[in-house]
């Protein structure tokens, strides 16, 4: 509790800090919105729970709060949320109701011509039992990404995540230049009944770049990372990572990377200390051409256990009716076999819709700080009917195993809907349709739910 205070009072203070010169401003744009949306969805296990629960009936209203502001030299944006939840639910369903899930994010930037500061936070209250869909777990630059603790993500009770972050950037056009980072982040749970554990991380680095010419930048860097995690071993890590590399422009299509670094870390479990170290390293390779780019990596990492080698090429192509990007990899452990990563995305105009494919394997980090083989996948169709209607299909699925190929403990996700959207007025939009979702578990079973929804939604702006 003391640290999610601690973040708290962070996102706060520098709200209070960084609002007021934002709107101080006399010359900014400023504009703010009020987003409502109401939905009423039936179905049963709605929590996806196992074993399954009966019918649910829900109505919840989502307000949400949008405040940007920008200037020649500074942005801000403010973001906050809350929802109303009610309904019939059985009589073993986990599914919190009242006034549900807030959250809060920001973000602030201040230039000039040779620094930049950004700042941004998150925090975000969500009901473990109510699980989002796939299509709905998207990073900032929206790619389809799986939640750190997707694994354990079951039962009921109350998930907390939240993040700050800072970043300041000096010397971005002199001979020698600064970048210094810092954040905290984690995840905390309350009245869960799944074995789900509290984790926490902050860390700090600085970084170095000494521009020689104007196609060749070397640069060095430290980076801190401390790590733990409220579990039975009571798992603390600290990450002490230093690399010096050169970056190259080779011609006006042609450039390369390459870095060689060490890294130490200090693992200490139920009081006994260990540390692990070694080398790091990476190089790239990227050519831009007519219709897009080629690219190709060599990178080895090193975590607690030990080093990881990964081998990607790939290439974008720019064409008349879209984009097409595929990458395609290898990566291995020091104790596993080679996983196969890399990536395809495909979107294609037509004449009267869209349609899009996605694919994503590669290593990330869990919420446990280990090391998880993660696959998503989607497919989506939206077909025109008229300038105020549409049909829309799609199909995600996310897949979480184990790396070098052990599948004891494997957690797949699937999510199939069909929707019909309609504007209803110029301000009101509609969307109603059916979904089908399956979790499937290896150590837990299989558990699926079928549900119809009606969604109403719109957009108010406050100062029009």
């Amino acid at each position: 509790m003391a640290k999610q205070q601690i973040v708290r009072a962070a996102a706060a203070s520098g709200l209070t800090l960084f609002i007021l010169p934002a709107l101080a401003q006399e010359e900014s744009g400023i504009s703010m919105t009020l987003g409502v949306e109401q939905r009423f969805e039936t179905g049963d296990n709605l929590g996806l729970e196992t074993p399954e629960e009966g019918n649910t009936t829900l109505s919840t209203t989502t307000l949400t709060f949008g405040l940007n502001t920008a200037t020649s030299n500074q942005s801000l944006g403010v973001n906050a949320g809350i929802k109303l939840r009610a309904g019939e639910l059985p009589s073993n369903s986990d599914i919190d109701t009242g006034i549900v899930e807030p959250q809060l994010s920001f973000n602030y930037m201040l230039q000039s011509p040779n620094a930049v500061l950004n700042v941004d936070g998150s925090y975000r209250e969500s009901d473990i039992s109510f699980t989002p869909a796939i299509g709905d777990l998207t990073d900032a630059n929206g790619q389809r990404i799986l939640p750190p603790d997707f694994d354990d993500l079951e039962g009921s009770g109350i998930r907390r995540n939240y993040d700050l972050g800072a970043s300041l950037e000096t010397g971005r056009n002199a001979p020698l230049g600064f970048v210094f980072d810092a954040s905290i982040r984690g995840i905390s749970y309350d009245q869960q009944s799944a074995n789900l554990e509290d984790n926490f991380r902050y860390a700090a680095g600085v970084r170095a770049n000494f521009r020689f010419t104007e196609v060749t930048t070397g640069f060095a860097s430290y980076n801190f990372d401390h790590f733990e995690e409220d579990d039975a071993l009571n798992t603390e890590r600290d990450t002490n990572a230093v690399e010096i590399g050169v970056s190259q422009q080779l011609s006006q299509r042609a450039s390369f990377e390459a870095a060689i670094g060490y890294t130490e870390i200090d693992e200490e479990l139920n009081g006994i200390s260990s540390t692990s170290s070694g080398a790091t390293g990476r190089l790239s390779f990227n050519y831009l051409m007519p219709d897009g780019s080629i690219n190709t990596s060599y990178s080895t990492s090193r975590d607690q256990d030990g080093a990881r080698h990964t081998v990607n090429v790939g290439r974008t192509f720019t064409l008349p009716t879209g984009q097409f990007a595929i990458e395609i990899g290898a990566t291995q452990d020091e104790s596993g076999d080679p996983d196969l990563v890399g990536s395809l995305n495909y979107t294609r105009d037509m004449p009267t819709g869209v349609i899009s494919v996605g694919l994503n394997r590669n290593v990330s980090t869990s919420s446990e700080d280990e090391e998880r083989v993660t696959t998503t996948a989607d497919l989506g169709y939206d077909h025109e009917i008229n300038s105020i209607s549409s049909i829309g299909f799609d199909l995600s699925f996310g897949l979480s195993e184990a790396t070098g190929g052990v599948n004891n403990d494997d957690t797949r996700r699937t999510d199939v809907s069909a929707s019909y959207n309609r504007r209803v007025t110029e301000d009101w939009s509609m969307s109603t349709g059916v979904e089908y979702r399956i979790r499937d578990e290896d150590l837990a079973g299989k558990s699926d739910s079928t549900s119809i929804f009606l969604t109403l939604n719109r957009d108010f702006n406050l100062l029009r």
